[in-house]
């Protein structure tokens, strides 16, 4: 939706040049600020004439988007992008614990979907060794907190608005491979586990994972 670089374009100078891909121009805002620009592109695949372009690159939530083995490839281009002595950050979020059965049951399936199409359940927790082993140094990892649920006010229900259409995405395609019986019990299975958000309050754990591409680069480009 380009939140997240317009968000970042409020904060730099106007001289700044700032630039977004996506798969799909569906989502592209309307308007954009003159250093904003935004390209077709998939993470496993930038221009090639973005070699060497950038100081900093910002990758977030794409754990539904890539599959397995395109982590690799999504991270080493990346590094590609980057100038030598460039930065990555990238955000991928651990699940919460769990403190309800219809949270129990859905986080089951999630992961049991996750499996079958061949997504990268745990990325999260090893976008540190990923980042390494296409050649990042200075790797760094911290842990943050998304609140969930109406017990945290608004950020709790801003987290809730952010994360249940995801589980709400996949309920036809998970009808089509059989883990659910029927779509409308697991969708209202998914406004119990709203509940139980807001019951207990829960929080997933966003992991925020920094790097940095060798000043003298050996050979990745």
């Amino acid at each position: 939706s380009g939140v997240w670089i317009l968000g970042l374009a409020k904060t730099v100078p106007d001289t700044i040049q700032i630039f977004g891909t996506d798969i799909s121009s569906d989502n592209f805002p309307e308007s954009l600020p003159a250093n904003v620009h935004m390209s077709i592109a998939s993470s496993t695949s930038l221009p090639q004439e973005w070699s060497n372009k950038f100081d900093f690159v910002h990758q977030r939530f794409l754990l539904t988007a890539l599959r397995r083995e395109q982590w690799t490839e999504a991270l080493s281009e990346i590094f590609r992008v980057l100038k030598p002595g460039g930065a990555v950050q990238v955000v991928e979020s651990s699940p919460p614990i769990l403190k309800g059965p219809a949270m129990e049951e859905a986080h089951r399936l999630l992961r049991e979907f996750f499996d079958r199409v061949g997504l990268f359940v745990d990325v999260a927790e090893n976008l540190d060794k990923l980042l390494a082993d296409v050649g990042f140094v200075d790797v760094k990892v911290e842990t943050g907190r998304l609140p969930v649920g109406t017990k945290w006010g608004l950020s709790g229900e801003q987290g809730t608005r952010a994360l249940k259409p995801g589980f709400q995405k996949i309920a036809s395609p998970m009808l089509a491979m059989g883990l659910i019986k029927s779509e409308s019990e697991y969708l209202k299975m998914l406004d119990v586990m709203e509940a139980e958000w807001d019951e207990h309050g829960v929080q997933f754990l966003p992991r925020l994972v920094t790097a940095r591409k060798p000043a003298e680069s050996c050979g990745k480009d």
